[in-house]
């Protein structure tokens, strides 16, 4: 009887064992054998932000495509944030380096010299170059001198230009509103002219050629190039004597409460201008200030002999930039302005498309104005 028993508890055994099997040979078939539906990838959603904290998903100001800004205070750019490395160019042989003008600030730069002639051999060879002091756009909110788009950019213009460029890393609004781009902005100009006249930069005190500094920049870069001349005329000039050759203003970024002739008086559009504004300096200078409507500003005072203005025609900035080069010139400002326009084309394209038929003229009209002596 117990022989038999064990037998009937074994055979129960196996056929528990056996439907064990069959059951896991069935989900196997399940996940490996039967189509499975696929879904498209969702698109990527915004940062996580704080669970513990519902002012962080909350939109505060929304400056699309540049950035959105959070309730919380939380940023987050939408363009403008990838970095690149300095060192030698393979395409122009411009050899780049970055330098740290403030610590307590962040201020800093990245430097371009070009290659040497092909006959210099040594440093007396090697003829003194224009210094150019460059300020990057986008908005006062995006953007870097480390961004690839400006590190190309400038590479290029060193090397056609032949020129020793520093691109400015100023500090960005809204974490830093305006004045803080403007101050730092004036900040490393005075740098450039210490160190091309007598300082410890070698770059700028031996190959710098300070009868020859240029100030430009494009669209908001631009209007702070602008600036940069108006408080040398204002202050006196820059430290150690030295004085701005030529201001370079690409595509600016400049506007007003009333329209110019040719600007948009689509009344949202004007509305949604000055909103940035204000978003950008935080509320402390009008859309009429002079810092970004130069037609109210005194423009004979600005600090230098010759001024080029660029201008895209799709751009809606342009009628501005227009009007303020036939101001200066009825300002009583003694100097010489240069107009150069590309039609059908929109703000700051060249950036974007370097090898375009119509960037490679910008280009031309660019290095041809910092090359004239």
């Amino acid at each position: 009887m117990v022989a038999k028993s064990r037998r009937q508890q074994l055979a129960k055994l196996a056929v528990l064992a056996l439907a064990l099997l069959l059951l896991l040979a069935a989900t196997l078939l399940c996940v490996f054998l039967i189509p499975r539906h696929h879904r498209k990838p969702l698109p990527p959603g915004p940062p996580p932000g704080n669970a513990s904290n519902p002012d962080d998903s909350i939109v505060a100001f929304d400056f699309s495509p540049y950035l959105i800004m959070y309730k919380s205070g939380r940023v987050h750019r939408l363009d403008g944030t990838a970095r690149c490395a300095a060192g030698v160019d393979e395409d122009t042989g411009v050899v780049s380096k970055d330098v740290v003008i403030d610590g307590g600030t962040g201020l800093a730069a990245r430097m371009y010299l070009p290659p040497a002639p092909g006959g210099a051999k040594g440093k007396k060879d090697l003829a003194r170059l224009p210094v150019l002091v460059f300020y990057h756009g986008g908005a006062f909110v995006i953007e870097s001198a480390f961004t690839p788009l400006y590190h190309a950019y400038l590479n290029a213009v060193a090397a056609k230009a032949r020129v020793v460029a520093v691109s400015v890393e100023y500090r960005l609004a809204p974490e830093h509103r305006l004045p803080a781009a403007y101050d730092d902005s004036w900040q490393a100009l005075n740098w450039v002219a210490r160190n091309a006249g007598s300082g410890p930069e070698p770059w700028l005190r031996d190959r710098g050629n300070l009868s020859r500094l240029f100030v430009a920049g494009d669209s908001a870069g631009a209007n702070i190039a602008h600036n940069m001349a108006m408080r040398a005329g204002t202050e006196g000039g820059l430290d150690g004597g030295a004085a701005i050759t030529g201001l370079l203003l690409l595509d600016p970024y400049f506007w007003g409460k009333r329209p110019v002739a040719g600007e948009t008086t689509d009344q949202a559009t004007r509305r949604q201008y000055e909103a940035t504004w204000s978003f950008i300096c935080g509320g402390r200078y009008s859309i009429d200030d002079p810092l970004v409507n130069p037609l109210s500003a005194e423009l004979r005072r600005l600090a230098c002999s010759r001024v080029a203005v660029t201008s895209s025609g799709l751009d809606d900035f342009r009628p501005r930039g227009l009007a303020y080069a036939a101001a200066l010139r009825d300002s009583g400002w003694g100097g010489e302005v240069e107009r150069f326009e590309t039609p059908g084309e929109r703000h700051v394209y060249f950036l974007d498309r370097p090898k375009d038929p119509n960037s490679v003229k910008e280009l031309a009209f660019v290095t041809g104005f910092l090359s004239q002596e």
